[in-house]
């Protein structure tokens, strides 16, 4: 098995058979692998299976991600995906442990892995008082974390990289965990995978068509693996108007962080916790960050924008 820590502190790892390696390699963040494991660590286990999954519950799935439902019952969650991906997390004992086939779809069998790694990733994180959300997070010089939260091509990747660019720190363009520090704090742990962005970026251009790009490689130095929380950006490109800043209420705040944390509810033993930690996340500075053309490859110009944030010196 190759393990693959994903947090700072080692209670959470992932140990993978080689064979499935490729296919999930596109979930596996960009952190590094020798932290060690905490003795009572969190694990999630992905293995190859050559045996049928076992019978879909008959109940409506408690929710799904893609092509994969989950049906979460007490101290135990089930997966079934349409490729024949399947596993079980064990809340109460801090496991997760799913299954592919061996001779599958490769493409939809690697969807499916992303989808049910994240879902367990989420259920077992909860279980530790923590959240994972689908957001970016950056950092200014001297600053705390910056949440940039939004759907899928709101601009969280594009203006990660030219903030970085502008000489701020990044943590991750598409999944951070929300938890608190040793000081109560909320804090931002970044789970950093390579950038989607336009291979027009560059040079001002959109082309419409995505490349990878490894963070690591190309803004070396930049990476800020932890960070107290500074407040929370709702991006939303609108390529016609200018780039701007306007805040946002700490209720709608809310709304949009819970949009991008859709496995908060279910589970029941988990989401009182998680649930405060988001609350109190959103009273924290926020704003809607309208993103026009003028900055789409102007990192100074954005940055410059951005110089009125402010992160909040206390906590409601």
């Amino acid at each position: 098995m190759i393990v693959h820590p994903l947090l700072h502190d080692g209670r959470l790892r992932v140990e993978v058979h080689p064979h499935l390696l490729p296919s999930i390699a596109r979930w596996l963040p960009l952190v590094p692998r020798d932290t060690p494991a905490h003795p009572s660590g969190a694990v999630i286990r992905i293995l190859p299976d050559d045996a049928a999954p076992s019978a879909r519950p008959d109940a409506e799935p408690t929710l799904a991600m893609g092509e994969l439902d989950a049906w979460v019952q007490g101290e135990r969650a089930r997966m079934h995906g349409a490729s024949g991906v399947h596993g079980v997390v064990a809340l109460a004992e801090g496991t997760a442990e799913i299954r592919a086939p061996v001779d599958g779809d490769r493409a939809a069998v690697a969807m499916d892995l992303y989808a049910a790694a994240t879902l367990s990733c989420a259920l077992l994180l909860g279980r530790m008082g923590r959240a994972l959300a689908h957001a970016a997070a950056v950092a200014p010089p001297g600053g705390g974390a910056w949440l940039l939260v939004g759907d899928s091509r709101a601009g969280k990747t594009t203006t990660c990289a030219n903030l970085v660019n502008a000489g701020w720190s990044y943590l991750s363009d598409d999944h951070v965990v929300l938890h608190r520090d040793d000081e109560g704090r909320v804090a931002v742990e970044g789970l950093p995978r390579p950038f989607h962005l336009d291979e027009g970026w560059e040079t001002g251009g959109i082309v419409e068509r995505r490349g990878n790009t490894d963070p690591h490689q190309r803004f070396p130095g930049a990476w800020t693996r932890t960070a107290p929380l500074a407040g929370l950006l709702f991006p939303r490109v609108d390529a016609d108007a200018p780039t701007a800043l306007s805040p946002l209420a700490a209720p709608d705040a809310l709304s949009g962080l819970l949009r991008q944390s859709p496995w908060l509810l279910a589970d029941r033993g988990a989401a009182p916790a998680v649930l405060a930690l988001l609350r109190e996340a959103a009273l924290h500075p926020t704003h809607r960050l309208r993103l026009g053309m003028d900055t789409y490859a102007a990192p100074a110009l954005l940055a410059e924008r951005l110089r009125s944030l402010r992160p909040a010196s206390t906590t409601g």
